[in-house]
């Protein structure tokens, strides 16, 4: 009888837990300037049911981090599509390197130890990079063939800025 009362108790607490977490994810969400990419982002991983706000950061960085990576390697492949956009690419691949490399780990690690100031330094970078590949292939007069990839990352960086403020 015991374990069936536990039983009970459990299985009634954990649609609860579940709304709880869910209701987090939406809260702070709203708190972001893309509440659809936000709640997607974080929904589409399972971690962010059983964190707090921070989880949810470091969630939201680690999907910058994605994004760049693709922005890389499709880069990578535009190199042999379209030589002539070589200086642009260059620029955007160093800047993309930049954000893999030292913005996405110095924001994992300022949230990791509690200095989420530090942590958002590092996505307003990641935005403020974005923009500057961009202007890379404009300042040249070209088209750029990145301009929603870059679009993306910005977006992406940008919430996750709005979700590590909310530490602050």
């Amino acid at each position: 009888m015991k374990f069936f009362c536990l039983f009970i108790f459990l299985s009634l607490q954990t649609p609860l837990m579940v709304i709880g977490d869910r209701r987090l994810i939406e809260s702070t969400c709203k708190a972001t300037p893309s509440y659809s990419l936000c709640l997607s982002t974080l929904l589409s991983n399972p971690k962010s049911s059983s964190g707090d706000v921070s989880d949810l950061g470091l969630i939201m960085v680690g999907a910058t981090k994605v994004k760049a990576t693709q922005a890389i390697q499709h880069i990578k492949t535009l190199y042999r599509v379209h030589p002539e956009l070589r200086h642009s690419l260059n620029e955007c691949s160093q800047v993309y390197m930049a954000v893999v490399k030292a913005d996405v780990p110095s924001a994992v690690q300022a949230l990791d130890g509690g200095q989420p100031k530090f942590a958002e330094d590092g996505m307003a970078d990641t935005a403020v990079e974005a923009q500057a590949c961009e202007r890379s292939f404009s300042g040249r007069g070209q088209k750029s063939p990145l301009t929603q990839m870059n679009k993306d990352i910005e977006n992406v960086a940008n919430v996750a800025r709005a979700i590590i403020r909310m530490l602050l």
